[in-house]
């Protein structure tokens, strides 16, 4: 007759778990953007959210448990920004870039440390199959309506077209997690990269279309 108090109780425990969870995660990625991945430590993690290390090591597991996870948050997160993307090839670019940025500025120094972190544990590393690296290349695949419309010919494999446009993308992210550039920099980049890139393939019409896009990006 109890059972119901004691499930009750048993999911109290678990919200407040993740609740813990949460915020420690969060000190987590403050520390690593802050510090980088090699002074960032289980010990000073457990030190600044208030708990023993064994806490962080059941929560988490080991320090390269939560860079990965970090990892894994930010493709995520990549992913679900970009639903229903625009059909039209400039402003289907103007939306990658942008969602980007807004989701960046919502909490740099996360987005810092997830792709520092991915960085220098080589976890893009295209050999790896079905690794990040493929994951995050998709989001940059044309569209295949660009080519029935005849707006991209196919002179050039659609496959090249998608590496090339997530190579504009990873270029300008380096940058900006190198503190190089900014944000506002760094879509200036990405865009007129990205746009560049579907000229190499474009019908004359769109290439007179990309050509001014990309010259008033210039003179910006």
């Amino acid at each position: 007759m109890k059972k119901p108090v004691k499930a009750l109780g048993n999911t109290t425990r678990q919200a407040n778990k993740k609740l813990r969870r949460e915020r420690i995660f969060n000190i987590a990625k403050h520390l690593v953007a802050s510090k980088g991945i090699e002074d960032f430590t289980i010990n000073e993690l457990a030190r600044e959210a208030g708990v023993s290390t064994p806490t962080i090591h059941n929560l988490f597991g080991k320090k390269s448990d939560i860079i990965k996870e970090l990892v894994a948050t930010l493709i995520e997160q990549m992913q679900g920004a970009l639903d229903h993307p625009p059909s039209d090839i400039v402003d289907n670019a103007k939306y990658f870039i942008d969602k980007m940025v807004a989701m960046f500025e919502q909490d740099i120094d996360f987005y810092r440390a997830a792709f520092m972190s991915a960085e220098q544990l080589k976890l893009f590393d295209p050999r790896i199959p079905d690794g990040l690296f493929q994951q995050a290349q998709q989001l940059a695949a044309p569209r295949k309506e660009w080519y029935v419309s005849g707006l991209l010919l196919g002179s050039i494999e659609s496959s090249i077209i998608m590496k090339r446009v997530h190579s504009s993308n990873r270029l300008g992210r380096l940058d900006w997690v190198s503190g190089y550039i900014d944000l506002e920099q760094f879509r200036h980049q990405v865009l007129e990269s990205i746009l560049l890139v579907y000229a190499s393939d474009a019908s004359p019409e769109l290439h007179v279309r990309l050509s001014k896009e990309i010259d008033g990006l210039t003179t910006r």
